[in-house]
């Protein structure tokens, strides 16, 4: 079982997606940023580590928000908070600030899709 988890980060009633690289896995879908657990890492340690390592920035976790099951993959999502840092791509082609209802717009990866649709329902 693969297991990854997703930060759902909000400013200003808008959500931070990004664009995989080209060469990627899914290369040039877009996701909440995201990555791998470690081994004994818990998933709060791992969505504060994975947003450092992609985006540069230091985050709060917030909550949980939700996970999605698919076959062997489990993506744990939270809700995060930029707490200092400035947005530096590490791992992606490009990240958008979208608003909820346009999230369906985008590319999504399949896990990534429902949650945008529950955070649209929201509003």
């Amino acid at each position: 079982m693969l297991r990854v988890v997703g930060g759902i980060l909000e400013e200003n009633g808008m959500y931070l997606i990004a664009q995989r690289k080209r060469d990627d896995d899914y290369g040039l879908k877009w996701e909440f940023p995201g990555g791998k657990l470690d081994e004994g890492e818990t998933g709060e340690e791992c969505i504060i580590r994975e947003l450092m390592e992609e985006l540069c920035i230091k985050v709060e976790v917030t909550g949980f928000y939700d996970e999605f099951i698919e076959d062997d993959l489990t993506i744990l999502y939270y809700l995060v908070k930029r707490v200092s840092g400035k947005y530096t791509l590490n791992d992606h082609e490009k990240v958008q600030w979208v608003f909820p209802d346009e999230l369906g717009d985008y590319d999504l990866l399949s896990g990534d899709r429902e949650i945008a649709q529950k955070l649209a329902q929201r509003v």
